[in-house]
């Protein structure tokens, strides 16, 4: 068992305004908002900064009866592009101990 398992939070100077089945994310230091799907959004809300993404991702793929692996593997794609845009931050594990 690894100990380097992804975890991932909400960036703080990101907030997050919900349009029905859609969201804004508002990147507060460069001004910069990205759309979200509902999905996206989903995603996003389970990121506490204590839980892995594997277990968010198990988590989902529960609620919408869908294969685990196929939700890991876009969970992986959807958290690189946030993470790449700011949206998301990755929690180092010394940090989680806090």
């Amino acid at each position: 068992m690894t100990n380097s398992l992804p975890i991932y939070r909400l960036n703080p100077v990101v907030a997050i305004e919900d349009f029905g089945e859609r969201s804004l994310a508002l990147h507060c230091e460069d001004l910069r908002l990205v759309e979200l799907n509902y999905t996206a959004r989903d995603l996003v809300n389970r990121l506490d900064g204590q839980t892995p993404l594997e277990a968010v991702a198990a988590a989902m793929a529960e609620d919408y009866d869908q294969p685990a692996e196929v939700v890991l593997e876009d969970a992986r794609v959807i958290i690189a592009q946030m993470e790449q845009l700011g949206i998301v931050e990755r929690v180092q594990p010394d940090a989680v101990a806090d």
